[in-house]
């Protein structure tokens, strides 16, 4: 009786290090009178995360307005929602869990 042969792949998830710095988006001098988006990403909890945020930030500016926002899945965003996103003038991402 002979023994089939089997072959294992093996990946190393390495990757080569990208050497360019992405600009940090400009800040705004106040976020009073601006929009807020805060963006959930569906997971666990992550709600109670964005209203506790949202409460500590009206405490220090109480003119700002919130947009919640919510993803359909962990994984990427519709189109027409980024373009909701785009339009506020400063965004909260959060990850729940």
């Amino acid at each position: 009786m002979s023994e089939a042969t089997r072959t294992i792949l093996l990946y190393e998830p390495v990757a080569e290090e990208d050497g360019r710095q992405d600009l940090l988006a400009r800040r705004p001098a106040t976020l009073d009178g601006k929009v807020i988006g805060l963006l959930n990403n569906t997971k666990d909890l992550v709600d109670t995360l964005l209203d506790e945020v949202k409460n500590l930030l009206q405490k220090d500016f109480p003119r700002a307005e919130f947009r919640f926002f919510r993803k359909e899945s962990v994984s990427g965003a519709a189109p027409e929602l980024l373009e909701e996103i785009a339009a506020c003038d400063a965004v909260v991402g959060a990850v729940g869990d």
